[in-house]
């Protein structure tokens, strides 16, 4: 996005030259003294000691860096919010991260590290994560950031800047301070309530990533074990716990400086003892090691903790619960004992226009119809007389695409347009911007305003300069077979008709890329494609450039080039001026007018593959371990290991259960018997999966599936080595 930092920079300049030199001739303000514009002047990443650290644009910003923007008066406080300066990350850009401003004169801080209530935030922003920066101006919105006089802010700018996986650097190294309990020992003999957490204390936030349990000598950096007693035939040898780990799961206070554990059932409902060895491996968030690294106990616990359950362990080490009919992760395969998320792969997903235009029928073939929007420019007045909108006004253009052309999920992490001679020819546009998202309707057909088409707020995936190279041949991509044509017809002028009228679009199929893009959008069809009813809109507006591009496209008439439209065919483009709302020129069935119109252009989508699903077969009643109580099952939250993921991957689990299941004698896949009852959507009855394994308490049989969400940016797999889910047994 440095591209339109540049531009917007360039722009606030020239403002603060003409605002000037018009206050110098008018004599602006009281006195005759010249009055300064309310302007944004300068954007700043910053350290806790707010000495700036990284650049526009940066795509490795530490987490709890500070962002500073400068403005050129002294800001009103109560202005600034976040609807005046729009900090957002996430699906279609609609997230608020939490953090609070704070305004110091003429700049506005935000600290992602303290929330709007004032509470610590110690993570700060997500890792490896895509933010943008939006500061509308007053022509863009009513209610922007002020100065002391009420005056808004005349300045837009926007960019964009990714996180990096980790915190800004300091030099101290962590200490650990104390063991706690909650509640605390009892005063007289210090034993442990059985039902406690045992929390451990640090002298500065740590990260979550080095709390790895186990042994030194097997990777752990912190071990809670029960005394080996064996030789002396003590208390949790005769109750089968010697040398035994004590399974459980760390969760940080608000500061993340002291981190609570909490056993998986508890501590003991005998008087069991353990100690705790916390190893150098711990590291604050800067990554510094532990400074003192040391044993704390043996304590020894009340015996008044809850019957210990069950477990349903996966430890990836054979493939027996695997259902090979869902999961696609590397289940093993690699690295026994690992789930991983296989290699971030892309497809193409190439939509012709003819295909799009064709009704199957000769009386229906559409007509070729080289566009000249979105990539207009001056020099087309030369070839075209009354370019209408005017070429100077740029264009604005909408797409809308079904989810049977889009495929299968994935992120849009590149566009492509079809060059309509399979040529271009060099020209330079000083600001595109391109947007993604819903249709609202899930519809093809557009509704005559380009707002009111979107669910929500669509995601800007690219604002700034765009140069197209000289180029006479841009590749020639192998295009959908010919559909069939009647022979003896010749191309009329402007139009082509059946003897050839998948021409040029089957043989000229090379593309040319939009910008790189600086956003990614998550397209989901929601399900197969083929079923799908959504569409994705892809929204282009251009200043005018120098020279002008013609894309490819079709427009739906009846043959031959009558101009009568064909019935059926959705209104899937509509074109208008540079940031224009509305539909321009409108429509009108007497001039023969048509927008939004029965029309589409080559268009291909670079779709990113980064989820994959590993799912294990259900897990059945028995006796011993991961087999269910039946339904006297109470199932408790899953503890995944490791419990933070690297480099920005996610690690995402959810549930599905059933009373009973039949096997699919052709296929021997697992189905829900749907006689029977199990976890399903409240509307259609179907079987779904739920994020919160209590709803599925009280049911015999229990399977989860693992979503395994490699990042976009460092392109990091997640990776899982166990799963382990407790029980009790009602």
């Amino acid at each position: 996005m440095l591209p339109r930092f540049i531009t917007r920079a360039s722009s606030i300049a020239t403002l603060v030259a003409v605002v000037a030199l018009s206050c110098f001739a008018t004599s602006c303000g009281g006195g005759g003294v010249s009055a300064k514009p309310m302007i944004l002047v300068e954007l700043q990443f910053m350290d806790r000691s707010l000495t700036p650290v990284a650049p526009t644009g940066t795509q490795s910003l530490p987490r709890n860096a500070i962002i500073g923007l400068v403005f050129s008066e002294l800001v009103s406080p109560v202005s600034v919010n976040n609807q005046t300066v729009q900090l957002r990350f996430g699906a279609s850009f609609q997230s608020v991260p939490d953090g609070s401003f704070q305004v110091s004169g003429n700049r506005v801080l935000f600290d992602p590290t303290t929330t709007a209530q004032g509470q610590p935030n110690p993570p700060g922003f997500l890792p490896v994560t895509q933010y943008i920066i939006d500061i509308p101006g007053v022509s863009e919105q009513a209610s922007v950031v002020e100065n002391l006089d009420a005056d808004p802010n005349l300045s837009t700018f926007f960019t964009q800047f990714t996180t990096a996986d980790g915190w800004l650097r300091e030099l101290t190294p962590p200490q650990v301070v104390e063991i706690i309990f909650n509640p605390l020992q009892d005063v007289l003999t210090k034993n442990v309530p059985g039902n406690g957490l045992m929390g451990i204390v640090f002298d500065e936030a740590m990260s979550p990533g080095s709390f790895v349990q186990g042994r030194q000598t097997q990777g752990g950096n912190i071990d809670i074990r029960y005394l080996d007693d064996s030789g002396v035939g003590g208390i949790n040898d005769a109750n089968g716990f010697a040398g035994v780990a004590v399974d459980g799961s760390f969760t940080p206070s608000p500061d993340w400086k002291t981190w609570w554990f909490k056993p998986l059932f508890s501590w003991g409902t005998v008087k069991l003892e353990w100690a705790v060895e916390v190893f150098q491996g711990l590291t604050d968030l800067s990554g510094n090691l532990l400074v003192n690294p040391r044993s704390f106990g043996p304590y020894t616990c009340d015996g008044n903790g809850i019957q210990a359950g069950k477990t349903l362990k996966e430890l990836f080490d054979d493939q027996t619960q695997m259902d090979v009919f869902v999961t696609d992760a590397d289940w093993g395969s690699t690295e026994e004992g690992w789930v991983l998320g296989q290699p971030v792969s892309s497809r193409q997903a190439y939509i012709y226009s003819y295909v799009e235009t064709d009704n199957g029928s000769n009386s229906g073939r559409g007509q070729y119809a080289p566009l000249a929007a979105p990539l207009i420019g001056a020099d087309i007045n030369q070839f075209v007389a009354n370019v209408t909108p005017p070429s100077a006004d740029g264009r604005r253009v909408m797409w809308s695409f079904g989810a049977t052309r889009m495929g299968q999920k994935g992120s849009i992490t590149g566009a492509a347009w079809g060059p309509d001679s399979n040529a271009t020819f060099a020209a330079t546009y000083s600001n595109v911007k391109l947007r993604v998202g819903y249709q609202k309707d899930d519809n093809l057909s557009l509704s005559p305003s380009f707002s009111g088409n979107y669910d929500g707020q669509p995601a800007v995936i690219y604002n700034g300069e765009y140069s197209v190279q000289q180029a006479a041949n841009v590749g020639n991509t192998p295009g959908e077979p010919a559909v069939g044509h009647v022979a003896g017809y010749t191309m009329n002028p402007g139009c082509r008709t059946n003897g050839d009228w998948n021409q040029p679009l089957f043989n000229a199929s090379g593309w040319y890329d939009w910008p790189e893009l600086t956003t990614f959008f998550e397209w989901d069809p929601q399900g197969a494609p083929d079923a799908s009813s959504k569409v994705m809109l892809f929204d282009a507006s251009v200043v005018e450039g120098d020279s002008f591009q013609q894309v490819r496209g079709w427009f739906g008439v009846t043959y031959p080039c009558s101009g009568v439209l064909i019935g059926g065919l959705p209104l899937s483009r509509m074109y208008a001026t540079y940031e224009e709302n509305e539909p321009n020129p409108a429509s009108n069935f007497v001039a023969g007018i048509q927008n939004p119109e029965q029309s589409i252009s080559d268009t291909c989508f670079t779709i990113t593959r980064r989820v994959s699903t590993a799912q294990t077969l259900f897990y059945t009643p028995g006796v011993g371990d991961n087999r269910t109580f039946g339904d006297m099952t109470n199932y408790s939250a899953a503890l995944l290991d490791p419990a933070v993921q690297t480099g920005g991957a996610q690690a995402e689990i959810e549930f599905q259960a059933a009373d009973a299941f039949d096997v699919d004698p052709t296929t021997g896949q697992q189905v829900i018997n749907r006689a029977a009852e199990f976890t399903a959507d409240t509307v259609t009855g179907d079987p779904t999966w739920v994020k919160d394994i209590n709803a599925c308490d009280g049911m015999q049989n229990l399977r989860f599936r693992l979503r395994l969400i490699s990042n976009l940016i460092s392109l990091s797999v997640a990776r899982v080595s166990k799963v382990t889910i407790p029980m009790i047994s009602n």
